[in-house]
C-alpha cells in the first residue's frame, strides 16, 4: 500500500467554499481526463478524481477529505511530488488517459486558477521532465490525424503519424471500403497511443471509423474542423523538416505534400502537438509516405488472437499486470530504443524475401556463438543509454554536461564492440546492417570525442560530478586549485576529529559529500553514543545508513568551498552553452546510432529467445509467395511452452497450394484446437519479423496478411454484441484475404441459432476454401461443415483425440486426420463438477434435441461408413420424394397410393441401413 498523506489542505473555510465554487463552474470533461491542482507544495485532486486517485494509489478512499459545505463540498486527496509523478506516469503511459494541470496565478485566497499543463497519451511534451526525467525508460510515442474525403465514388482516407521521439512524419493517402480493413490494419503497423479526429461528425461512417479506432486500443481525440485546415501547412513543414544535402530546401518539391488529405491531418498533428512553438523541433524532422506494401497485413483481432502484446489488467495494480504474450518472450533486449524498436517489428512482419533472410543470417550466427551472444548482451549492450531520447535533447539544445558524457562513453565503448563482432564479418548481412554503418558513424563521432575530452573534467564526471575542464582557461585552472587545496584541509579535519571521538578514520568515521550537504561525517548508528554531550558537534540528520554530523571548523571550511566551487559553477554556465550549441550538431548521427544498436539489440534478443526456450528454436526456410507452401513438424506455442509443469504436444501443419490449402479441425472443448491454430498463427508471424521459430522444421512461403477470429469478444463498451463482433471481423477477412493469406478462425457462428450459425460458418468456409484459396485453420464444432471435404479437394479434416474410458474423458492434444463425430460437452461438464442431476437431465434432453442424428444403424460406429450411408439414404429420400411431386394429380386416391406405395417399396429394396433404421424408430 502506497504511503499515506500527511499534508493537510492549507484553506480557511471561505477560501474552500470559493474554490468549490471556480470547482463546479469548470466545464464538464470525460470521466478518461483527470484535473490536478497544483499548489506548489503538494498537489491535489477532486470530486471523481479525487475517488479515482485514492483508489489506484492509496487503495483505499479513506484518505479523501471533505473541503467546503453545503451547497458547495466536494471531496478531495492530496498527493505529494512522488505520487504525482507516479499517478501521472500510470495515467499517461498504462490508462492511457488525459491530465489538466492547473496552478494559482493569484493568492491562495483568489480561485485564479489557469490551466498550466495538460498532456495526453500521444502528446507528452509538457509531462517530459516528469516521465523521461530518467531517459532509460522505452516508451514508443506516436499520434495520428485522420482525414476523409472521396475521389469520384471512391472512399479516400487520408493518414499523419507524428513520432516525437525518432522525429519522423510519416503519411498515408488510399482508398478504404466501409469496413475501413485498410485503415485499420495501416493503426495496427503504427501503433498510435492517440488519434484525432474531426468533431461533430456524427454521420454511421464516422462512427464506424471511431469503433475501427478504439477498437486497437488507441485514445480518440476530437479536435474542431478549422485545425485540419492545411493553410498554413507550407511553412509549417519548411520550419519543421530537415532537408538532405543536395536538397532542394523547399517541402513544396516533395511528393508527399501533394496528398491533400494527409497534409490536412498532419496540419492538425502540428497544431495540437504545438511543434512549431518549440526551438528545438526547427529542422529536425523527416517526411516520408507510408510504404503498406513491406509488410504483412495485420487486423486487430490478429493482434488480439495470438496474444502479440501483453494486454494490461489496469484493475490489478497501478501500473498495470501484462501476461505472457509473443513480445515479452522475444523482448530480451537491454536497450531503451530496442525495446521499442521490437514493439513495432511485431508489428510490421516483413514481406521482402531478402530482409528476412539478413535477419535470419544474423540470428543464426548469435544462436551458434554462444560467446558472442553472452558478451553483446551482459556486456556491451546494457551500457547502451537512451541514444534517442538523449539525441532529441540535444536537438533541442537542452543537454547537459552529463548527457553529452553519457553519450562520449557509449561510442567510447563502440570500437570493443566492433571488434567482437569483426571476427564475423564473413556474415554478409552482419557487415551489412550492423558492422559497416556502426564504423562511418564512429568516424563521424570523432570531433564529438574530441569536444568531450577537451572541455568536461572526465575525473570527476566518473565520480558523477559534471563539471568544465580545468585546463580549459587560466580562469577555471585557479578555481579548481583553490577548490583543491580546500579539499586537503577538510580531508585533515577527517584525522583529527578521529582523535577526538577515539574512532578509527575511515573505517568507522567517514567523511563524505554530497549535494544537499557538502562535506560532512558519518558514523554508524552504534556509534551515535560518541556524539552525546558534545556540543561542539552539530547532527545534520540520522537514517539508517548513519549519523551524519559536523563541527564548527568543518562547517566553515565547506562554506568557503561551497562558495568556491559556486563561482566555478557560474563561470562555466557561457561555456556549456557554446558545448551544447556544438554538441546539438551531432543529434542525427547520434539518433542513427541508436537505431543501428536497436537493432543489434533486437537481433541478440531473437537469439536469446531462441536457445533460452524448452526446445532450441529452428531457422524457418522462407520461400516466395508463388511456390505456396506452408509446412511446419512439431510446431508449438511458444508461450504455453514455457509455463511451468506443461508438457506441451506439439503437431504438424502442411499446406501447398492446389493440394490442401484449408484445414477443419473438430474435437472437444479443451482439446487443444485453438491452441492449435493460434501456434500456426503465431509461428508464420515470427518468422516474417526475423525470428527463429518454435518448430522441429518449418518452410513458410511469403505471405501478404494475417487475419484471425478466435474466441468470443463482447465489445458492450462500444455496443457491440459478440455476434456482431465476430460478423464484422469475419466481414474484414474475406474482404481483405488473398490466396498468399494465412486465415485463422475458432468456433464461428456460435452467437446465433445452431443452424443459421452453421449455415453462416459453412457459407464463410466454403468461400474462403473455394474462392479466394488462402491458408486456413478452421475450428469448428460444427460438424457439419466437415462435409466440405468431400466436394473441395484442397479441404482436409483433422481433429484433436481423446479417449473416453466409461465416464471418463482424456485429452490427448494431438491433431489427427479425419473427423471427430462425437461432441464431448458433457464429459467436460462433468469434469468442472456439475451436479449429477443436472449432468442427467442434459442427458436426457440431448436425446430429445438429437432426435434422429443419434440414430444406431449397421456400420453407425464408423464415421467414414457412416457419413457415407446417410449420404446415401439422403440421396434416396430426394429421389423418392421428387418422383412423388411428378404424379399425376388427376389419379385418384387409390391410384396414387398404389404408385407411392410402389415408389416406397423401390426405396427400401436398395436396403439403405439409414432409412430402415428411421422406419423403425418411427
Amino acid at each position: 500500500m502506497a504511503v499515506q498523506p500527511n499534508q493537510q489542505f492549507s484553506m480557511d473555510p471561505p477560501t474552500q467554499q470559493s474554490f468549490v465554487r471556480f470547482l463546479k463552474n469548470l466545464p464538464e470533461k470525460p470521466e478518461t481526463t483527470i484535473r490536478i491542482f497544483n499548489r506548489s507544495d503538494y498537489y491535489t485532486v477532486h470530486g471523481s478524481d479525487a475517488l479515482f486517485a485514492a483508489q489506484e494509489i492509496f487503495k483505499t478512499t479513506s484518505v479523501c477529505k471533505i473541503i467546503g459545505a453545503e451547497p458547495h463540498k466536494t471531496e478531495g486527496v492530496i498527493l505529494n511530488k512522488s505520487h504525482f509523478e507516479t499517478f501521472v506516469r500510470d495515467l499517461l503511459l498504462v490508462k492511457q488517459y488525459r491530465v489538466e494541470v492547473y496552478v494559482n496565478q493569484g493568492s491562495s485566497k483568489n480561485q485564479n486558477w489557469v490551466l498550466e499543463f495538460k498532456g495526453s497519451p500521444g502528446n507528452l511534451a509538457h509531462f517530459e521532465d516528469v516521465l523521461f526525467g530518467n531517459t532509460d525508460i522505452a516508451v514508443g510515442v506516436s499520434v495520428i490525424a485522420v482525414r476523409l474525403g472521396t475521389e469520384g465514388k471512391s472512399r479516400v482516407v487520408g493518414l499523419s503519424c507524428v513520432d516525437v521521439v525518432s522525429t519522423l512524419i510519416s503519411v498515408a493517402e488510399f482508398q478504404d471500403n466501409e469496413s475501413f480493413s485498410n485503415l485499420e490494419s495501416l493503426v495496427v503497423t503504427l501503433a498510435p497511443k492517440e488519434c484525432l479526429l474531426i468533431q461533430g461528425e456524427g454521420s454511421y461512417e464516422f462512427q464506424t471509423l471511431k469503433q475501427i479506432i478504439e477498437r486497437s486500443n488507441v485514445l480518440v481525440t476530437l479536435r474542431k474542423k478549422s485545425e485540419f485546415s492545411s493553410d498554413s501547412i507550407i511553412d509549417d513543414l519548411n520550419t519543421l523538416i530537415k532537408f538532405k544535402k543536395g536538397q532542394k530546401q523547399n517541402v513544396q518539391s516533395l511528393p508527399e505534400v501533394n496528398l491533400s488529405l494527409a497534409m490536412s491531418a498532419t496540419s492538425a498533428l502540428i497544431k495540437y502537438l504545438d511543434l512549431t512553438s518549440d526551438e528545438g523541433n526547427m529542422n529536425q524532422f523527416s517526411l516520408n509516405q507510408v510504404e503498406q506494401s513491406r509488410y504483412i497485413r495485420l487486423d486487430s483481432a490478429a493482434i488480439k488472437a495470438l496474444n502479440i502484446e501483453p494486454t494490461v489488467d489496469v484493475a490489478s495494480n497501478l501500473h498495470g499486470n501484462p501476461v505472457g504474450s509473443i513480445l515479452t518472450l522475444l523482448d530480451k533486449c537491454r536497450t531503451p530504443q530496442g525495446h521499442r524498436l521490437i514493439a513495432q517489428w511485431v508489428r510490421q512482419p516483413l514481406r521482402d524475401l531478402s530482409l528476412i533472410k539478413e535477419r535470419h543470417d544474423i540470428v543464426e550466427l548469435f544462436v551458434k556463438n554462444n560467446e558472442l551472444r553472452s558478451v553483446l548482451s551482459d556486456d556491451y549492450l546494457r551500457r547502451i543509454p537512451d541514444l534517442q531520447q538523449l539525441a532529441k535533447k540535444l536537438a533541442r539544445k537542452k543537454s547537459a554536461l552529463q548527457d553529452c558524457y553519457k553519450i562520449y562513453l557509449c561510442v567510447s565503448h563502440l570500437p570493443k564492440l566492433l571488434e567482437q563482432l569483426s571476427s564475423e564479418a564473413n556474415v554478409a548481412a552482419l557487415k551489412a546492417m550492423i558492422i559497416d554503418p556502426l564504423k562511418e558513424l564512429i568516424e563521424d563521432m570523432d570531433k564529438f570525442q574530441q569536444l568531450v575530452e577537451q572541455t568536461i573534467d572526465l575525473d570527476a564526471a566518473e565520480k558523477g560530478d559534471f563539471m568544465i575542464n580545468p585546463g580549459f582557461s587560466d580562469d577555471f585552472k585557479g578555481l579548481k586549485d583553490s577548490m583543491d587545496e580546500m579539499e586537503e584541509i577538510i580531508q585533515k579535519q577527517l584525522g583529527k576529529v578521529a582523535d577526538d571521538l577515539c574512532l578509527e578514520a575511515g573505517k568507522v568515521i567517514k567523511l563524505e559529500s554530497n549535494q544537499q550537504f557538502g562535506y560532512y561525517f558519518r558514523i554508524t548508528l552504534k556509534e551515535e553514543k560518541v556524539l552525546r554531550n558534545k556540543k561542539h558537534y552539530t547532527i545534520l540528520d540520522s537514517n539508517k545508513t548513519g549519523v551524519r554530523f559536523r563541527n564548527s571548523k568543518l562547517y566553515e571550511l565547506n562554506e568557503d568551498f561551497i562558495a568556491i566551487r559556486h563561482k566555478y559553477m557560474e563561470k562555466q554556465k557561457d561555456v556549456i552553452g557554446e558545448i551544447v550549441e556544438i554538441a546539438a550538431g551531432y543529434s542525427e548521427t547520434v539518433r542513427t546510432i541508436g537505431g543501428v544498436l536497436a537493432c543489434l539489440d533486437i537481433l541478440t534478443a531473437f537469439a536469446s529467445a531462441a536457445v533460452s526456450a524448452n526446445k532450441v528454436y529452428a531457422r524457418p526456410e522462407m520461400l516466395p509467395s508463388e511456390k505456396g507452401e506452408l509446412n511446419l513438424v512439431q510446431v508449438r506455442h511458444p508461450c504455453l511452452e514455457m509455463l511451468q509443469g506443461v508438457d506441451y504436444i506439439a503437431n504438424d501443419v502442411s499446406f501447398k497450394r492446389d493440394q490442401c490449402h484449408f484445414c477443419i479441425i473438430t474435437g472437444p472443448n479443451m482439446g487443444g484446437k485453438s491452441t492449435y491454430i493460434r501456434s500456426v498463427g503465431v509461428t508464420a508471424l515470427m518468422a516474417h519479423i526475423g525470428s527463429f521459430v518454435p518448430c522441429d522444421k518449418a518452410t513458410i512461403s511469403l505471405l501478404d496478411c494475417i487475419l484471425a477470429r478466435v474466441g468470443a469478444d463482447d465489445s458492450q463498451l462500444k455496443g457491440l454484441s459478440t455476434f456482431m463482433m465476430e460478423m464484422i471481423e469475419t466481414a474484414a477477412i474475406l474482404k481483405t484475404a488473398t490466396c498468399n493469406s494465412l486465415v485463422i478462425i475458432d468456433e464461428l457462428g456460435r452467437g446465433t441459432s445452431t443452424y443459421e450459425g452453421c449455415g453462416i460458418a459453412w457459407s464463410i468456409a466454403e468461400h474462403l476454401a473455394k474462392d479466394i484459396k488462402s491458408y486456413c485453420l478452421f475450428a469448428t464444432h460444427f460438424h457439419e461443415i466437415t462435409r466440405l471435404a468431400e466436394e473441395i479437394p484442397t479441404v482436409k479434416n483433422q481433429h484433436v483425440t481423446a479417449l473416453v474410458d466409461g465416464n471418463k474423458l482424456t485429452l490427448l492434444y494431438k491433431v489427427m486426420p479425419g473427423i471427430c463425430d462425437q461432441s464431448f460437452g458433457l464429459h467436460v461438464a462433468k469434469m468442472a463438477n456439475f451436479p449429477q442431476d443436472v449432468i442427467e437431465f442434459a442427458k436426457r434432453k440431448q436425446a430429445e434435441l438429437e432426435d434422429y442424428q443419434g440414430i444406431l444403424f449397421e456400420g453407425s460406429d464408423n464415421p467414414q461408413k457412416k457419413r457415407k450411408i446417410i449420404q446415401e439414404a439422403e440421396t434416396i429420400i430426394s429421389e423418392f420424394l421428387t418422383k412423388c411431386k411428378t404424379l399425376d394429380n388427376s389419379l385418384s386416391d387409390a391410384d396414387l397410393e398404389s404408385q407411392i406405395s410402389s415408389l416406397k417399396q423401390n426405396a427400401l429394396s436398395r436396403k439403405n441401413p439409414y432409412i430402415e433404421a428411421l422406419l423403425i424408430a418411427s
